[in-house]
Formats: structure tokens, C-alpha cells, sequence
């Protein structure tokens, strides 16, 4: 080995590559190309917002005809019809978005056409049917959404004629408390979280079907009597027949009663019906706790107005996206229901919460509690919130 040559720690020894950043001299140049980053946010909270979509839409006039608004030639029967054959999106003839008015008329039922609808497995279908037969109130509908039917009217022509058809025992109206929906916000924004309020909710149904409702639950409480062995059990169904059957008979001699008193029926007779969903106490507040008054009910009724209310915390929260509050009645739509990148429905309308209950329904009844309010622009019906939620 030759004398001169040393040996160095090659094995122990790595080699690494500086990086540019790193350089003394690099460093110089980047400071002066890159801002800081205090330069660099307040250059970017000066930056110019993006103006895409953000004009306002052009209002033409509020003088707005809808779909399903009827005139003063219309009976408040037919309006309550309206709303109860169009209440799914399937099978309205207010639009013709997932079957034409020829398949419609053809249909033998509203199942069919449920379940001929593209889009959907037959077990979303199959949960769909279920809800609504088993959940779902049959024949509700809101106070608010005959508002908007009879919009140029106005409410005090709604309210004289139900009234009329309150005495004639035609229809029935049941006023649930503390239930108008109230969507929680911050001072410029809205959130999806909805409470209630200390707005009461007024819920119609013909009489005729709340009398078959009662006369069908009768009819299975005393088949199931039939087949009792308990004597206790017994009992407790033989009450059950008899309160239901004196509750019917008090409501027909009383056509508008909202509420009937600790006078009118026995202890137990009032706690079999509030069991049973047909009254419920009128307030959470102790005065009128005590004062013993019930509210005539709807059994499942909070079913029907938990899905109205999860759509207008929907509609709110929507309307409240776009700058100015409003949208054109089309872009809802799309929103109601759900688009792919591929221009594909989606379908979400048809799922929890909504079980296909049609938009028009959920706005009728924001429009009729004034929570928005409607015009026409050059290119279709424009929607925009009012402040009031």
C-alpha cells in the first residue's frame, strides 16, 4: 500500500444532496419571488370574489299563476284533492318528471308506478311502500298548504270557507302546539338543525276519513277481544271499543271541536284515547296542563309533520346557499332530486327523509307560511326566502 494514501470512514459515511431550498443563496432568491404568508392572505382577502352565478335574479312581476292554485269557482274540497293526489312525486300531474300523464292514466295504482320507476332497487322501493302504509298518516295536509292553493285570495277567504266546512262536518282540523319549525342560524347563515317554535301547526283531514280511521281501529280491537282469554285483557279491550265508540259519537254532534274536556269523558276513557294517538294534552305548560283540556289528534300525525318540517329546513338551507336567497324553480328541482357529474338522477327525493313526497307540496306549505315567496323571471319561476323562518 503506498505510503501517501489514507483511508477515510467510506462505510460510515453518507452523501446527501443539499436541497435548492436549503442554499444560502437560493434562499435570498425565494424571499424575494414568494410573499410571506401575512402578504399572501392579505393579498388573498382582496382578491375580487368570483362573479359566476352570483347576479341576481330578473324579476318580471309576482303576478304568478302555479300549477295547482285554483280560483274562487273552486269548493275547498277540490283544493284538499288537489293536494292529496299530487302529494307523491310519482304520481303527480303537476309535472311529468318521472311519468307522462298517459302513464299515469294508465296506472292502476300508485304502486305501480312506484315501482316502475327506473333508478331505484326494489328494496329502496319496498321500504318506500312500507313507510308510507305503515308510518304515513293517510290524508293529511297542512293549513299552509291550502294558503297557497287560494294564494290570490288570500287567507281570510281560506279561513271563512274551512270554517263553513268545519260546521257541515266535512272536514276536520286538528291544531298541534309548539310545532311550527324554526331552522337555527347565525346572523348570516343558516343551519340544518330545526326546533320549534311557539307557532302552533293546523292540520286538515276529511271527516269521513277520520271516521273510518276510528271505525277500522274498532273493528280490530274487537276481533282481537274475540280471540282473548285473559279476563284482564279483556277489559282493557272492551274500554278501548267503547271510548273509541263514544269519542266518534262526540265528534260527530260537536263538527269543529279542537278540544274536548276532563268533563266530557272519564279518567280512563282520556288516557286510553291519548294511549291510542286520538287526543294529546294541549301544552307542555303547567296552566294548561291543569286545566285539563286535550287536544283532539290525529294519530301518527308528528310522522306527517317531521317530513314537512325536514322540508323546509331543506328549502331554507338550499335557498340560503346562493347569494341573493333565491333560485329558478328548475335548479330546485334538480337539487330536490339529486344529479350525478354524468347528468344521472339520482333519486334522492325517494329516500329518508322524503320517501318521495313532491317538491311543489314542500313549498306550498313554505309559501303559505310565508317563509318564501314566488316571481316570474324571463326564464321560469324564480323562489326566494323572506326572512321569516
Amino acid at each position: 500500500m503506498a505510503p501517501n494514501l489514507r483511508y477515510s470512514a467510506a462505510k460510515s459515511s453518507t452523501i446527501g444532496r443539499r436541497s435548492a431550498s436549503s442554499s444560502p443563496t437560493k434562499q435570498r432568491t425565494l424571499r424575494n419571488i414568494l410573499p410571506t404568508q401575512t402578504k399572501y392572505l392579505q393579498n388573498l382577502k382582496k382578491a375580487p370574489k368570483s362573479s359566476s352565478n352570483e347576479d341576481a335574479l330578473t324579476v318580471q312581476d309576482y303576478n304568478v299563476q302555479l300549477d295547482y292554485q285554483l280560483s274562487a269557482k273552486n269548493d275547498i274540497m277540490v283544493a284538499i284533492d288537489t293536494v292529496l293526489e299530487n302529494q307523491w312525486a310519482e304520481s303527480t300531474t303537476l309535472h311529468h318528471r318521472f311519468h307522462t300523464k298517459d302513464e299515469i292514466d294508465a296506472s292502476d295504482s300508485d304502486e305501480q308506478l312506484l315501482f316502475s320507476l327506473p333508478g331505484l332497487s326494489m328494496e329502496v322501493k319496498a321500504d318506500i311502500l312500507k313507510y308510507r302504509k305503515s308510518h304515513l298518516p293517510i290524508g293529511l295536509l297542512t293549513l299552509n298548504q291550502l294558503y297557497s292553493i287560494y294564494d290570490k285570495q288570500g287567507l281570510t277567504y281560506v279561513d271563512r270557507n274551512l270554517e263553513l266546512r268545519l260546521r257541515e262536518g266535512k272536514v276536520r282540523k286538528f291544531v298541534i302546539t309548539n310545532a311550527a319549525p324554526v331552522v337555527s342560524r347565525t346572523q348570516n347563515k343558516y343551519q340544518g338543525k330545526v326546533t320549534y317554535g311557539h307557532e302552533n301547526v293546523e292540520v286538515i283531514v276529511k271527516s269521513e276519513q277520520y271516521y273510518e280511521l276510528i271505525e277500522r281501529e274498532v273493528e280490530a280491537i274487537d276481533s282481537e277481544a274475540e280471540k282473548c282469554n285473559s279476563k284482564q285483557e279483556s277489559e282493557r279491550l272492551k274500554l278501548q271499543s267503547t271510548t273509541l265508540k263514544k269519542y266518534s259519537h262526540f265528534l260527530k254532534g260537536n263538527p269543529s271541536a279542537l278540544y274536548i274536556h276532563s268533563d266530557d269523558f272519564a279518567s280512563a276513557e282520556l288516557s286510553t284515547l291519548v294511549s291510542l294517538g286520538y287526543v294529546t294534552l294541549t301544552s307542555n305548560h303547567l296552566n294548561e296542563i291543569e286545566s285539563h283540556q286535550y287536544s283532539v289528534a290525529y294519530p301518527n300525525c308528528g310522522t306527517f309533520l317531521k317530513l314537512i318540517n325536514s322540508g323546509r329546513a331543506w328549502l331554507v338551507k338550499t335557498l340560503n346557499k346562493s347569494k341573493h336567497k333565491e333560485l329558478l324553480e328548475e335548479n330546485l328541482f334538480q337539487k330536490w332530486e339529486g344529479y350525478s357529474a354524468n347528468g344521472t338522477p339520482k333519486m334522492t327525493n325517494f329516500r329518508k327523509p322524503f320517501y318521495g313526497y313532491d317538491l311543489f307540496w314542500i313549498l306550498a306549505d313554505a309559501l303559505g307560511a310565508g317563509v318564501v315567496e314566488v316571481f316570474n323571471t324571463p326564464v321560469g319561476r324564480g323562489w326566494k326566502l323572506t326572512g321569516k323562518v
